[in-house]
């Protein structure tokens, strides 16, 4: 069997000829993950606030108030009945993967594993909210290097949302569940970052204009930082990284590799600390430790270049 994706929906009838009206009637494939779709159709579409006819034509005044309160009446808290909690954690995993600009596919994992395990677990879960960011976090790394996002990012954005969400509680919640339901985010690998930081420095006016400075092509040094980078990380072993946090640790490679290649074509650098530091917006001190930690595994390289 293959799998066939399609539009969310469907034109029922035949297809509208041409000086046809506009006007014409949808109906829905199935439930929508990301959303609690409730029960029956809406009047018109969801956000329709000025109605027509079957014909397309524009209803007149009383008509219009009419139809308007009874789509009003029939709202979404009626709509969503008990459900209410998970309503408002879908919607803020919409309002979330939007201000991380996360695609369809992400958001829509996130909404899945989370309705798995609440029918799972349902009567262990007090915070939903706090739940659709653990699910989140499950679905970003799932997804690698496809979605580069951090766990401190995925706090800070539910924050802006106004959810007294944190690093410590997500953690301390994905611990919990993965003794009730058995799932838990994969740990991410500095691998996964390195579009991510190259993306970001490539980017960035100032690390822009001192590439061309070099007399460096840009897409030719990004292929050049990108390989020296994904060199770097395999040569550090597991037992080197500790607990260090994978995506400065994937930044701190980019400066490493920066240096390699410096010496390797006998240009000078384009990466300072500094600059590196403010493109990628990592603590200088971090990406100076971590280096000082990668520079006696890598001299090698340094000294055959």
């Amino acid at each position: 069997m293959s799998r066939d994706y399609v539009d969310p929906t469907y034109q029922m009838g035949e297809k509208p000829k041409e000086g046809d009206p506009t006007a014409t009637v949808y109906g829905s494939l199935g439930k929508r993950l990301h959303i609690v779709d409730g029960l029956g159709s809406y009047i018109d579409f969801h956000k329709t606030r000025y109605f027509r006819d079957a014909q397309g034509q524009v209803l007149r005044g009383r008509r219009q108030k009419q139809f308007k309160r009874l789509k009003t009446i029939y709202s979404t808290r009626i709509r969503i009945g008990n459900d209410e909690a998970r309503y408002r954690a879908l919607r803020t995993l919409n309002h979330v993967s939007k201000l991380l600009m996360l695609n369809e596919q992400v958001r829509d994992r996130t909404a899945y594993i989370y309705k798995k395990i609440l029918n799972e677990a349902k009567d262990k879960i007090s915070n939903n909210i706090l739940l659709i960011a653990v699910c989140l976090l499950m679905a970003v790394r799932e997804f690698k290097d496809s979605a580069p996002i951090t766990l401190e990012e995925i706090a800070e954005v539910f924050e802006r949302c106004g959810h007294r969400i944190s690093v410590r509680s997500i953690v301390r919640e994905a611990l919990r569940l993965r003794t009730l339901t058995g799932y838990s985010p994969e740990i991410r690998k500095p691998e996964d970052y390195v579009p991510r930081v190259i993306s970001m420095l490539i980017n960035n006016p100032p690390v822009i204009k001192k590439v061309k400075s070099r007399g460096w092509d840009i897409l030719q040094y990004e292929n050049i930082l990108r390989e020296k980078m994904i060199e770097i990380i395999d040569m550090v072993p597991a037992s080197k990284r500790g607990g260090r946090n994978p995506f400065i640790f994937a930044v701190s490679s980019a400066y490493a590799g920066d240096r390699l290649i410096a010496e390797e074509y006998g240009k000078r650098s384009v990466l300072t600390q500094k600059l590196t530091a403010k493109a990628t917006e990592v603590a200088e001190y971090s990406i100076r430790d971590h280096f000082g930690m990668m520079k006696e595994i890598i001299q090698p390289l340094m000294k055959s270049a």
